[in-house]
């Protein structure tokens, strides 16, 4: 998938892989500053930063973008809200990078992403469970 540059607005989503099935890395366009587009992300061992486009796409493929449609004055609070969290710590199950998104964009720190892998790991547990007791 490709990002359709003359769309691109400060606060739509990028997603892209990360490396497992279930396993996504959100960022948000922040926008092109010093002749460099730049996303704002939460990453294992750097917390919420900025980084260039650039080195985003280097680390994996774009899975989708969710392109928004914010007045500039809703861009101006989506970066205020961005820099207020600069140098927050990542935490995979509390505050990771899609926490982190939905947290900017809607005001919900949720992460469908956690909730997925809680669900299955319950799943699991109860099949193991059921399983150990037919064994006896």
């Amino acid at each position: 998938m490709e990002i359709d540059y003359n769309k691109i607005k400060i606060g739509d989503r990028i997603v892209r892989t990360k490396g497992g099935i279930l396993s996504k890395h959100h960022v948000l366009y922040a926008g092109f500053w010093n002749d460099q587009h730049l996303i704002a992300e939460n990453q294992i061992g750097f917390g919420v930063r900025y980084i260039t486009l650039i080195q985003f796409l280097s680390e994996g493929r774009i899975d989708r973008v969710e392109y928004n449609d914010f007045s500039e004055n809703s861009q101006t609070e989506i970066i205020n809200r961005v820099n207020k969290k600069i140098g927050t710590e990542y935490d995979l199950v509390n505050y990771n990078c899609e926490h982190f998104i939905n947290e900017i964009l809607t005001g919900i720190t949720e992460s469908k992403q956690v909730k997925t892998a809680i669900a299955i790991a319950i799943g699991v547990s109860l099949c193991l469970y059921a399983f150990s007791k037919t064994k006896k």
